[in-house]
């Protein structure tokens, strides 16, 4: 046989996945995806046996060889069953695995570190789902979600369970098998998008951008089948229904706007006309502090993302009473202030207050980048030392709330901190202090927000290469 032509066996993950494998010990497609590659020992067929192409063989066959994945996964003792059409098909979960008073033991995290910010599902339907996710499939995807972000973003679960118990990829992994596509007489559900958005933010947190992109526009693909954005389809719906639905495009909306801006992606989603309406079933404490966050992202319109793309051409214009409009608009808005935040919970000041500051800064980027900006502006906003101002702010800031009220926001604020502080200790290198005591103190504020952001969890390798090149450069300067 010819070497060029010849076929390698696929292994149990890209078999049930459907995609190529080019045999290796570890496959590239596993290696990239993080995922457990193995290959089952090849069954003894009967020389006479040929492969069926009726639509029910061929169900059979792919119910067979997704089974072994269960078992790779860690899933061990479960059961695989499938009606002819393939319309209901169910996973028989193992009892070791699914006990569920470990899952609902997990809930008083979830309401506690992550649904003030991901406020589409109730506690109610949380527990629902683990109740029902031996039986349902797409429950059961919901709950390993709801398990990886939960650690994704609070990391205190780890002092209670085993190193194993408590990967976040493995739960990641083990919500994308369950996962199913959306079949044919089954429609998209909330649970279905919010599950898809968990993913997008465990994807981000281990710093696989790319995938977490993918999931991303598989939720404003959902959400435009829902037909959320339509107000004649909405006014339809039962209150508490309505007023689900929109704090679940909300989410959404809040994910890709900053995506937008961390990754150089484009924007699909357009604002609702209206905010969500609050319907007794999320604490007014969470309803408010997720409408103020809703209103600081609705900053990052089309026109300031087209502005903050001409970052990186050269050619674009941008106006310079554009630049001071956006720093108005954005200073007058109430969302994020000292009133407004007071009746919030510390995690959720700290992520509106830091939030505000980065907007801030960005729109003072994409004037730098123009040349619009001068050491004697007395437009504060276009003055080079305006990230001087912010500096001093934000570690007082970080100073008076507690770690794990900022690190409870995951990979999104460690975003935010890094921009901040990346544009600190440029300018710090760059524009002179008048003082000696001056500049000193400008060290000591980039020092004091650098330790702080690489003591966060998993912190990005290049940009902690960028910050420690500068602060190396700035502690030169005080040599």
């Amino acid at each position: 046989m010819d070497n060029g032509k010849r076929r390698h066996k696929a292994c149990d993950t890209c078999s049930q996945r459907k995609v190529r494998c080019n045999g290796q010990q570890r496959c590239q497609q596993c290696e990239h995806f993080n995922l457990l590659c193995k290959y089952s020992a090849p069954a003894p067929r009967p020389q006479y046996e040929r492969r069926s192409t009726k639509p029910a063989k061929r169900l059979k066959d792919t119910v067979q060889a997704i089974a072994p994945l269960a078992t790779s996964a860690g899933v061990h003792g479960a059961s695989w069953t499938a009606g002819i059409n393939g319309a209901s098909m169910q996973y028989q979960a193992p009892a070791e695995v699914d006990n569920n008073n470990n899952f609902i033991s997990l809930l008083s995290d979830f309401e506690t570190f992550v649904l003030p910010f991901h406020p589409a599902i109730t506690m109610a339907e949380a527990q629902k789902a683990i109740e029902t996710m031996s039986e349902n499939q797409e429950a059961r995807a919901f709950v390993y979600g709801l398990i990886a972000v939960t650690l994704n973003l609070t990391h205190s679960l780890r002092s209670k369970t085993s190193p194993e118990s408590s990967d976040i990829s493995k739960w990641v992994s083990m919500s994308l098998d369950a996962l199913r596509p959306v079949l044919l007489q089954e429609h998209i559900s909330v649970r279905r998008v919010a599950t898809l958005q968990f993913l997008h933010v465990c994807f981000m947190g281990l710093g696989r951008y790319d995938i977490a992109f993918h999931y991303l526009r598989q939720s404003v693909t959902m959400l435009e089948i829902l037909r959320i954005g339509d107000s004649s389809s909405m006014v339809m719906l039962p209150f508490t229904e309505r007023s689900q639905r929109q704090r679940l495009y909300w989410t959404v909306f809040i994910h890709e706007r900053f995506y937008a801006i961390a990754c150089h992606r484009p924007a699909l989603l357009r604002p609702l006309d209206t905010l969500p309406e609050p319907d007794g079933t999320i604490p007014i404490d969470i309803n408010t502090g997720f409408i103020q966050i809703i209103r600081l992202f609705l900053h990052i319109d089309d026109d300031m993302l087209s502005k903050w793309f001409a970052t990186c051409d050269s050619e674009q214009h941008i106006d310079l009473a554009w630049i001071v409009e956006k720093h108005q608009e954005i200073d007058a808005e109430t969302a994020g202030s000292g009133d407004e935040v007071a009746c919030l919970s510390s995690r959720q000041q700290v992520d509106l207050l830091i939030t505000k500051h980065w907007l801030r800064m960005l729109v003072w980027q994409i004037a730098m980048s123009k040349c619009l900006l001068s050491s004697g502006s007395s437009e504060q906003s276009m003055s080079l030392l305006f990230p001087i101002g912010i500096s001093k702010q934000l570690r007082e800031l970080i100073a008076s709330v507690s770690k794990q009220d900022i690190e409870v926001h995951g990979s999104g604020i460690q975003q935010k901190l890094f921009e901040l502080t990346d544009t600190i200790a440029s300018v710090v290198l760059t524009v002179p202090a008048s003082s000696l005591q001056e500049r000193r103190q400008r060290v000591d504020d980039f020092n004091f927000l650098f330790r702080f952001w690489k003591s966060l969890p998993r912190p990005n390798s290049v940009q902690q290469e960028l910050l420690e090149s500068k602060h190396s450069k700035l502690s030169e300067m005080e040599l």
